[in-house]
């Protein structure tokens, strides 16, 4: 034998004669093509992956052959790769550790503490992430057991075609009626009677979610032992223990337990539109929406997600045949960190099968890179309703995420002894890349800009306005050269011409009682002559009102009407915009800026470019001209808010007065080659160049400005 498969603590467990205890199960299972064995404690709950080789010494502990024995016979079996005497002593280990085994190992380094140690960290574990506290509150066994057989057809091939069915139909009835589901759909969405509604469907149908695992796991011979309560985000939400699915042979069995609740939702989703499509407008009618966006939107983007540890990431792990994913796609990329950075020759390469490794390499950096944005994204969320609490969300996603797997390595660096031999170099090395990472972000400069969007914009004189009431009788030129004064259209008021006709005739009356008592009687003619002062201003009025109804060109240019032909016939009140006056005065874009950029914007600008959306190939280079010195909530256009495709949310409560949830500042952007207007209304992307800055610098000012404008200093 080599002396590779030997071990200096041999000696010490050589003789014993341990006996593996009675609730322990050993299930054989396949992943791609290698045979692997899942052992079930029934006492604790928990399971655990071996290999053929330490399952055939775990078959053969009866409490009569020593550990010797048992090493010498696997070797036997597997003499094409018999498992080390220090293998041998882990696995000895990790089972009296996990309580599985009955027998007295003496006390050597890799045997922990028992119970006691692993009810702390199971407590720890729960308590390191404070967005998902779970609380236990009972067990479930027995009410499943009653229960299951009402179930049990569902999870037959009948009732999977009829969960199908139900899905589809949901499929195929949101995409028809698709507009209706999204018109108006952040304001029904956050709206105060809705949000109680929300409230209330959310636990009800996740608690669906969960039962839906329970009697998955149920019906196939699982046992589930704990339900309970977790907040999720501080929002209280049930969950049920269901992994005794580890411990099916069939991957499709374990799939659909992971993705039962997700189906469930999915169907849940699909009746309420049906409901809501066909209900009359009320209480159940909201409920049922509320149920349709929970169980379409939340389950698809959340628990569906394999990149999250959520439903969606067991289903994954499961069909690929990877069990532990996430853990072992860390482990991979931190072998690969030894083997390739550190030089390690003999680093553990968690790789067992065929097909794992781009698995595992793909999902680490994937799952690393969206849990910083899900993290940092939930803790500024959270910081704006709540500052403090989002902080400390903050500062522990910092550590858990950056801190945590750094002080990791460092240690590792520091007391590996498989780099004994070349620790020094490696530790300048590190020093030096750290050094460099901090200088990157610290000392060189980088490109800095904000973006944002803009409108073209229009002074107040370049809209055409009726200047009072009328009727369009006749559909205007849509586009044509005009020249100053020159009359546009004629607006028809058949009651001011009849007003203007008992006016004169009133007139005339009024002089011709004037004229028969103008020598007889002066006090009367005084009256008279009050008369017809007050009947020729009457009449004056009336007047240019009937010169209002002739619309005029402003100046020398182009009217544009929209639509001229809808305007025949209509009504037009005073003040009605129903074209503009285009001339030669260059184009005016109004760009709205977030309340943290805009001090940026305003202060350390050096130059500025637009890219309109009807030629994204051309950079227009332009200049500020006009800042408002002072917030405000109302967009200047629909087209900057998210219905028109803009980037600010509408306050549900003043959505048709374009009031933003958030407080902008609006900029004036001219090209620097004058050119005119063009396409009125016209969106387009601006960038503000601020110069170069190391990234660092940026990070400080967001930091500083939040804390600022979170204290009103």
């Amino acid at each position: 034998m080599s002396k590779s498969f030997l071990s200096a603590d041999w000696y010490r467990v050589a003789p014993l004669t341990p006996r593996l205890r009675g609730q322990v199960d050993i299930h054989r299972q396949v992943f791609r093509g290698d045979t692997w064995y899942v052992v079930q404690d029934h006492h604790s709950g928990k399971y655990h992956r071996v290999t053929p080789q330490a399952n055939f010494i775990l078959s053969m502990m009866n409490g009569k052959r020593s550990v010797g024995q048992l090493w010498e016979a696997a070797c036997d079996q597997f003499d094409d790769a018999p498992p080390t005497q220090s293998e041998v002593i882990r696995l000895l280990s990790q089972l009296h550790s996990a309580d599985l085994i009955a027998t007295d190992l003496p006390n050597i380094d890799e045997i922990g503490e028992r119970h006691a140690k692993q009810e702390r960290q199971t407590m720890v574990a729960r308590l390191k992430n404070p967005l998902a506290l779970r609380m236990p509150i009972l067990d479930p066994d027995t009410f499943l057991n009653w229960t299951v057989w009402a179930v049990r057809p569902l999870f037959t091939w009948f009732g999977f075609f009829v969960w199908l069915a139900i899905v589809l139909v949901g499929f195929v009835l949101m995409v028809l009626n698709w507009t209706l589901l999204t018109e108006g759909f952040v304001d029904r969405v956050l709206a105060a009677e809705n949000i109680i509604l929300l409230i209330l469907a959310y636990p009800v149908l996740k608690a669906t979610h969960e039962l839906g695992h329970a009697y998955a796991t149920k019906v196939w011979g699982g046992e589930v032992h704990e339900i309970g309560i977790m907040l999720l985000i501080f929002m209280p939400v049930p969950y049920v223990d269901a992994s005794a699915s580890a411990a099916f042979a069939s991957k499709w069995r374990r799939a659909v337990v992971g993705g039962a609740g997700i189906m469930v939702e999915l169907a849940v989703a699909s009746l309420a539109l049906i409901f809501w499509l066909n209900a009359e407008p009320g209480l159940a009618r909201a409920f049922a929406f509320n149920l349709m966006m929970i169980g379409g939107i939340s389950t698809l983007l959340f628990n569906g997600n394999p990149l999250l540890r959520f439903d969606g990431y067991f289903v994954f792990a499961d069909l690929i045949e990877i069990p532990g994913l996430g853990q072992r796609a860390n482990n991979y990329f931190w072998y690969l960190c030894q083997r390739y950075v550190l030089r390690i020759k003999d680093a553990e390469n968690p790789v067992r099968a065929k097909g794992e490794r781009k698995w595992l390499f793909f999902y680490s950096i994937f799952a690393f890179i969206y849990r910083i944005f899900i993290a940092f994204a939930i803790a500024a969320f959270i910081a704006s309703k709540f500052f403090i609490v989002g902080i400390l969300l903050a500062i522990w996603a910092l550590g858990n995420t950056f801190i945590k797997p750094l002080w990791g390595g460092l240690k590792f660096l520091a007391v590996s002894p498989k780099i004994r031999h070349k620790r020094k170099p490696i530790l300048i090395g590190a020093g030096a890349s750290f050094a460099a990472f901090i200088g990157f972000f610290a000392l060189i400069p980088l490109p800095y800009t904000t973006t944002a969007t803009g409108v073209v914009w229009l002074e107040p004189r370049a809209f055409v306005r009726t200047e009072t009431n009328g009727f369009m009788n006749a559909a205007p030129v849509e586009l044509r050269d005009v020249t100053a004064g020159e009359a546009l259209f004629t607006l028809d008021e058949p009651a001011l011409a009849s007003q203007a006709k008992l006016t004169s005739a009133r007139l005339q009356e009024a002089q011709l009682r004037l004229n028969s008592v103008l020598l007889i009687d002066q006090v009367q003619t005084d009256v008279y002559r009050d008369q017809i002062a007050l009947i020729e201003g009457q009449l004056a009025d009336t007047q240019q009102r009937a010169d209002s109804l002739v619309i005029r060109a402003q100046g020398d240019g182009k009217v544009l009407i929209p639509k001229p032909h809808s305007l025949n016939g209509r009504l037009l009140a005073q003040g009605d915009a129903i074209g503009y006056f285009l001339d030669d005065t260059p184009m005016r874009l109004r760009v709205a800026i977030t309340q943290g950029r805009e001090q940026l914007v305003r202060q350390r600008t050096k130059a500025v470019e637009m890219i309109f959306l009807r030629d994204l190939d051309t950079k227009v280079p332009g200049m500020i001209v006009a800042e408002a010195p002072e917030s405000q909530r109302f967009l200047p256009s629909a087209a900057l808010s998210t219905e028109g495709g803009g980037q600010f949310t509408l306050d549900p409560e003043g959505a048709r007065e374009l009031r933003a949830l958030e407080a902008v500042f609006l900029f004036d952007i001219v090209p620097t080659d004058n050119r005119p207007v063009s396409y009125i209304g016209e969106r387009a992307l601006v960038r503000f160049d601020h110069g170069p800055e190391p990234i660092a610098f940026r990070m400080w000012r967001t930091v500083r400005q939040l804390f600022l404008r979170q204290f009103n200093v």
